[in-house]
Parts: structure tokens; C-alpha cells; sequence
């Protein structure tokens, strides 16, 4: 081999390992026969200093080759004609199956009911073509923060205010029966619609003074009680729950459940 012919390996080795390609391209095994047959022929230093750069190099594409391998098995490397030919194969039942229980959707909806869906199409059905509108037509909205009270409620035909007084001596009558009691223990229920429910009823009982509360920040703990203050005494606290907490809550119930 002369010594151009082997300085073109070298330049081969070195230029796998800085591109990353496939180091199998380089046949290891027929370079060091072939250097083997010419090392007796060497006798120059330079001769020398040569083959054992070409050596070094060999060993720098063997790592290579080991860390190749051992990155395609850790990953379970399967070529990709295989998974053409496997894909084709499939019945369109089968590969509909594999899509959904390998499907993660970055973005998903978990609030949106039926109802909900049937009101926007019901808006979107009863809004006039762009041609049959005004030149004025009203621009969009913007939303702005807002909180019901009871008498918008009624003034909505959700609820009478009967029903509210119903609905508030029993949640009351509860509290009463319960004693000092912990709040989101009080008002979570199986339900989050019902957990709702009953934290807008009981924030008038806190608002009206008909119920306490007793919160700790430091060990982040909020307590309920029946405090039988005269009414006139308006209190105003604002304590948010959420869809995570009540799911969080009812983990802990599943737990101490099983645990008993």
C-alpha cells in the first residue's frame, strides 16, 4: 500500500467520524489485512508514524461501530423499508387501532359538553350571511370579568329564589350537623358541577356570617364552621378551587378508601 493510497483511509476514517455517517462504510477488517501485508515492507519512521495513525483511526471507527450498534438495539431500530412493508400489510382497522392508542394530542378539550357544542351551532346557524349585514355591524366583543349574583340567577330562570333559600338551609343544616370541618372536604363532592354547586352556596353563608372560617397560610389549611353570628356582619374572602384540586381531592379520598 502506498503510503498515498493509505492517507486516503486515513482522510476516510476522519471524515465518518466528523460527518456521522454510517462507520460500517469503512471495511476494518480488509484495511488491517492489508496493513498487515505491507508493515514488514515499512522501515522508514515516517513509514511507521503512518501506519500507527492509520491504526489509531481504525480504532476511533471500531468505537464507533460499537456505539452504533448498541444505539440501534437500545432503540429497537427497525428498517424503515420493514415498516413500509408492514404498514401496506395492514388491515385498515388494524392501522386505525395503532394510530389511536399511539395518538397524544398536544392540545385537548376536556370542558366542552354537548350542550355547549349544540349553543354554538345554534348561534353560528342564526347569524346573517356578511352580504345581508350592516356596514355597522357591531365589531366582536371583548370579554371582560364578571361574577353572577344570586338575583342574576333568577333574573335568568336558572333558579327561584325559593330554591335558593331551600338550597341554603341544607347546606347550612349540613355544616351545623358537621361542626368544624375542612372546607374543601365540605363542599367537594363526587361530582365537580355539584363541588360548584355547593362552594357558591356556601360563600354566602361566609358572606352573610352564618359560617367561619379558620385559615392557617403557613400550613396552607382553610376550616369551616357553623358561626351563628348575627346577620348584618358581611364577610368577603375569596378562596378559588379548581378542576385540578377536586380531581387532587378525590385521588386522596380513592387512597384513604382503600387504606381503610
Amino acid at each position: 500500500m502506498r503510503p498515498e493510497k493509505l492517507l486516503r483511509q486515513i482522510n476516510f476514517c476522519k471524515t465518518i467520524q466528523k460527518e456521522s455517517t454510517n462507520p460500517f462504510d469503512l471495511n476494518v477488517k480488509k484495511f488491517i489485512e492489508t496493513l498487515n501485508q505491507y508493515l514488514k515492507t515499512w522501515k522508514s519512521r515516517d513509514e511507521l508514524l503512518l501506519d500507527a495513525d492509520a491504526i489509531s483511526e481504525l480504532t476511533k471507527i471500531i468505537e464507533l461501530q460499537a456505539k452504533w450498534i448498541q444505539d440501534r438495539s437500545s432503540s429497537f431500530y427497525i428498517d424503515p423499508v420493514l415498516i413500509e412493508l408492514k404498514l401496506k400489510l395492514l388491515e385498515p382497522e388494524q392501522l386505525a387501532d395503532a394510530f389511536f392508542q399511539s395518538w397524544h394530542p398536544v392540545i385537548a378539550l376536556d370542558r366542552l359538553t354537548p350542550k355547549r357544542l349544540k349553543q354554538g351551532l345554534d348561534y353560528w346557524n342564526a347569524l346573517l350571511p356578511f352580504n345581508e349585514r350592516d356596514d355597522d355591524f357591531p365589531a366582536a366583543l371583548t370579554a371582560e370579568e364578571s361574577a353572577f349574583e344570586i338575583q342574576d340567577l333568577i333574573d335568568m330562570s336558572i333558579l327561584s329564589r325559593a330554591e335558593f333559600d331551600n338550597a341554603l338551609k341544607a347546606i347550612l343544616k349540613e355544616l351545623e350537623a358537621l361542626g368544624r370541618t375542612e372546607y374543601h372536604d365540605f363542599i367537594y363532592s363526587t361530582e365537580f358541577e355539584e363541588s360548584i354547586r355547593r362552594a357558591y352556596l356556601t360563600s354566602y353563608l361566609v358572606s352573610e356570617a352564618k359560617a367561619g372560617l379558620d385559615i392557617d397560610p403557613l400550613e396552607d389549611t382553610v376550616f369551616i364552621y357553623p358561626s351563628g353570628a348575627r346577620a348584618g356582619e358581611v364577610r368577603s374572602i375569596a378562596i378559588g378551587i379548581s378542576h385540578e384540586d377536586w380531581l387532587g381531592w378525590k385521588r386522596s379520598q380513592k387512597r384513604e378508601q382503600n387504606g381503610k
